[in-house]
């Protein structure tokens, strides 16, 4: 079975960086069509949105994983064999990334088998979209626990922070999404009037006969589905849809803003109001875009529709600039051709697919067909995101040229975590020396050792700050 598996791995390894990345982008136009439909910024009919479903399903979760998972499983099997990390998130990820795919495969047969979604087809269904919810927001979780311990060791870098609070506020997000989806929104269900007619709209209307604000109304021929937000809840289910994405998006692009600003001013470019306008046209037309929700107007506000395309394209066009951002590094700042620096530059890949595709958070999940499908293509981007950084991390602080090489250049993001992973690995090192020794010498003297591992922690923390204390500040270099 695992020679099997080998060969057939094996079969894809010539896949290239270039194939990855049209794959990708193929992928990342689907979503953000679905996107768009969701949204009601594209027509939409029941075939378009067959379509759409069936192409998110063959391309996202099919074609386009495979060729990524054969990928990611290519150059990551070196950092796999020694970090346990890797090894079980790469692993654990993709046994549920094709479990969804044998569930989407089901419900779009029982689509063209039954022509309806049905009760047990919309029950599986939220769950895909639970699923993948809950393990996006872990992998996110752990991203921002191994941001903030680097930003601890890398001499408290702005940029470590930044990308820290991003990571942490996503998964709040995702996680925030899921539940408010599952527990605050009523599914009711009525008979459907003889001879209706399929088709589904998001309606945003506050109808007394259901107690609330009807989300999005299903009809086929024989019941008709209703998600309904009941009146009561309906000012925390708002809020909690809008403060913590918000805040992802803004440290994102904060993030974002600093790691180009360093990036551009170290290769002698001049960063003059060009540079801003560029960099904060994603967050203006965003901000821009979602004033009536901030201010609490009502759904039927007239101009709500032209807000709504402000805001996704401020959407869109802020994460395609995250990605881009990872793409111009990872293109520049490593000219030698090392199978090291070659496997950064792959990392880097990895992570702006990763980070563009956050995009299909942006997907209602309400629609429950290619809806859910596209949104829940967050937990394969978390993970290229995740596994992207956290491999560049790894490779940098295992190859010393390749560090002096990166700080000397433009990527200060990357030189930062690289030498703070460096540090943590050193500690767990002397710390594992001195468990030792110390073992080793009170059974050859027999005299217990005054030598405890708290105290030893302690004294690498004081070395450590005692370091930081004399290394030149962000300004002076």
């Amino acid at each position: 079975m695992l020679k099997l598996r080998g060969n057939f791995l094996s079969s894809g390894t010539n896949i290239s960086r270039r194939a990855v990345i049209i794959t990708a982008s193929i992928m990342i136009v689907i979503v953000i069509l679905d996107l768009l439909m969701t949204r009601q910024l594209l027509p939409y009919n029941t075939t378009s949105e067959t379509i759409m479903f069936v192409l998110t399903v063959i391309v996202g979760y099919g074609i386009g994983s495979w060729i990524l998972f054969v990928y990611t499983t290519k150059i990551s099997r070196d950092l796999r064999s020694k970090s346990v990390f890797i090894n079980v998130m790469h692993w654990a990820t993709w046994t549920i990334q094709f479990l969804l795919l044998g569930a989407f495969l089901f419900v779009v047969a029982s689509e063209f088998y039954f022509g309806v979604h049905n009760h047990h087809t919309r029950l599986l269904t939220t769950s895909i979209f639970a699923v993948s919810s809950i393990s996006a927001s872990i992998i996110m979780g752990m991203l921002s626990f191994k941001f903030l311990s680097w930003y601890r060791l890398s001499y408290r870098n702005l940029m470590v922070l930044l990308y820290g609070i991003a990571a942490i506020t996503t998964a709040i997000s995702i996680a925030e999404d899921a539940g408010v989806k599952i527990l605050f929104i009523n599914v009711i269900e009525e008979k459907s009037p003889a001879g209706t007619l399929p088709q589904s709209d998001f309606l945003y209307e506050t109808d007394e006969k259901y107690g609330g604000e009807i989300q999005y109304k299903v009809v086929n021929r024989d019941v008709t589905t209703l998600l309904v937000v009941p009146t009561e809840n309906v000012e925390l289910y708002d809020s909690l849809n809008l403060w913590p994405i918000t805040l992802s998006f803004i440290f994102r692009w904060a993030g974002t803003s600093t790691l180009l600003y360093h990036y551009f001013k170290r290769i002698g470019n001049k960063l003059g109001l060009m540079f801003w306008t560029v960099m904060s046209l994603p967050l203006i037309l965003y901000l821009i875009g979602k004033m009536p929700d901030i201010l609490m107007l009502p759904p039927d506000y007239p101009y709500r529709f032209y807000f709504r395309i402000l805001f996704r394209i401020g959407t869109i066009g802020g994460n395609i600039l995250f990605g881009l951002a990872f793409f111009i590094i990872g293109k520049n700042i490593i000219t030698s051709r090392t199978v090291t620096t070659q496997k950064v530059k792959d990392y880097l890949t990895i992570s702006a697919v990763g980070i563009i595709m956050l995009v299909s958070f942006s997907v209602s999940a309400l629609q429950q067909t290619y809806g859910v499908a596209a949104h829940s293509l967050l937990l394969l981007a978390s993970y290229l995101f995740a596994l992207g950084l956290y491999s560049s991390a790894i490779s940098i602080s295992h190859d010393i040229s390749l560090r002096q090489s990166i700080k000397k250049s433009t990527a200060e993001l990357l030189s930062n975590i690289g030498t703070a992973q460096m540090e943590q690995e050193l500690k767990k090192r002397i710390l594992k020396i001195v468990v030792d020794n110390k073992e080793k010498m009170e059974e050859e003297s027999g005299i217990s050792s005054s030598m405890t591992l708290e105290g030893t922690k302690e004294y690498l923390e004081q070395v450590i700050s005692e370091k930081q204390k004399y290394v030149p500040s962000d300004k002076s270099r």
